[in-house]
């Protein structure tokens, strides 16, 4: 005769008690009110933008520029240096966009960065000061302190087909824009027929020898 079988051990889930189910739909509500409170990506990491209209003064948080011209070129004309005694032609794939434009510093010393946005969201950061090589007049990398105003030019390089509806733009720091900075948006007004007259009265040569 065979031995009776072993009795089986039922496996029950625990039972959920009221105040434990409570206590997690109050974690739930406080994660939740803590994600709200946080600022997004987008918020932390973009800049915050400031449109303007045309030429004139602009002003973000920690800067001014005021801008007062801006002109085309197919290749500029330089003055050789000691490495290079001769003069010398500057030319670019597409055209060269020159901004004149005054810079102020407001608390601190620093630097103003400068590009060119155009209608299809492609960006051109102003060129170096080797492109072109004017020691105070290209205001890329210049450092501008607070009370001393100055005065030069940015340049770009921007193929001609991307100037019609180009924002220029200015952010304080020497690299890319910063998150919570301000990013000055200024719409030059280049419709097509001011595209057209630019690249009409750009110079196939400019001298900008001193």
């Amino acid at each position: 005769m065979s031995a009776p079988a072993a009795p089986r051990t039922a496996w029950r889930l625990p039972r959920w008690r009221w105040r434990d189910a409570l206590w997690i739909l109050l974690a739930l509500i406080a994660v939740v009110a803590l994600r709200k409170g946080e600022s997004s990506y987008e918020q932390r990491d973009t800049p915050l933008v400031q449109h303007a209209q045309g030429l004139g003064r602009v002003e973000g948080r920690n800067f001014a520029v005021d801008v007062t011209g801006f002109k085309a070129a197919h290749a500029y004309l330089l003055k050789g240096d000691y490495s290079h005694p001769e003069d010398y032609l500057l030319r670019t794939p597409g055209v060269w966009l020159s901004v004149v434009a005054t810079v102020e510093a407001r608390d601190r010393s620093g630097y103003v960065g400068a590009q060119l946005r155009t209608r299809d969201g492609l960006t051109y950061v102003a060129s170096s000061q080797d492109r072109p090589k004017l020691k105070g007049i290209n205001l890329r990398e210049r450092m501008i302190a607070p009370g001393l105003p100055e005065k030069g030019v940015w340049f770009f390089e921007v193929p001609v087909d991307r100037l019609q509806g180009a924002h220029l733009q200015f952010y304080w720091g020497n690299g890319l824009p910063r998150g919570g900075d301000s990013l000055v948006d200024v719409d030059l007004g280049i419709d097509a027929a001011r595209a057209r007259k630019l690249m009409a009265e750009a110079k196939p040569v400019l001298d900008l020898r001193p």
